[in-house]
């Protein structure tokens, strides 16, 4: 059963790459304030989310296999730069491998390979370590470390690092989480879309809010999240814990 989900979601994720809505053209001609407000918007827009029940996964046997799709509203880029015209949100999935490795402490894995039909490529992980469940509630405390890596068109890089508190509470067949954290971002702007010609290196920090919601289903689950950066991303993912 275990190996159906696993060729199910990989397969799903395979199929469903070229019909992702996220060919982002960024505009030529950008200043360095619109370079980092480039970088707030998509480097810190594709940074690690956990989308998930905020539970640990239960130890060295507990593994969890999920499908995303991600949404970043980017129509203020078009406003940028030499001001040409840019889809108003980018649609992107992400496959996530998660394995517990001790008692309460998880880690996660999320890519999407670039390729030429998405123009992005992402990848990241986190290490999540549930430091304290409740007796008397169904509630839990964690505390998420991550880092990514994405790939814009070949023209943007971007490296983000990120620090959540999160609190999550679990009534059956439901799961609420909420969180709070930093994060810090750099991005490498290649020549052909600076008005300095050069290739420019920006970063900046922002405070990170998350609101989610899991949904058990079995062995299956599908989760909801909202991110609130600069900027606001919703993700959805369904996938599986063993």
């Amino acid at each position: 059963m275990q190996k159906s989900y696993i060729f199910a979601l990989i397969f799903s994720f395979i199929a469903l790459i070229p019909s992702a809505h996220a060919t982002l053209s960024i505009p030529s001609g950008l200043s360095d304030g619109e370079q980092e407000l480039v970088l707030q918007i998509l480097g810190f827009g594709t940074s690690f989310r956990p989308v998930d029940n905020p539970y640990p996964l239960g130890g060295y046997s507990g593994v969890e296999l999920g499908l995303s799709f991600s949404n970043i509203p980017t129509g203020d880029i078009g406003h940028f730069g030499d001001k040409a015209a840019v889809d108003r949100n980018v649609l992107y999935p992400q496959l996530t491998l998660g394995k517990g490795i001790f008692d309460s402490v998880d880690l996660f894995f999320n890519f999407s390979p670039y390729n030429e039909n998405t123009g992005i490529g992402v990848y990241s992980g986190a290490l999540r370590w549930g430091f304290f469940q409740a007796t008397f509630v169904p509630a839990c405390f964690s505390l998420l470390v991550h880092g990514t890596n994405t790939n814009f068109n070949n023209v943007l890089i971007t490296q983000t690092m990120g620090v959540d508190l999160i609190s999550g509470v679990n009534v059956d067949p439901f799961s609420f989480y909420v969180g709070a954290g930093s994060l810090y971002g750099m991005g490498q702007f290649d020549s052909s879309i600076t008005t300095s010609r050069t290739k420019r290196n920006q970063v900046g920090r922002t405070f990170h809010t998350i609101l989610g919601m899991n949904i058990a289903l079995g062995e299956m689950f599908l989760a909801m999240e909202v991110d609130s950066y600069n900027t606001t991303v919703a993700t959805a993912k369904f996938g599986a814990r063993f």
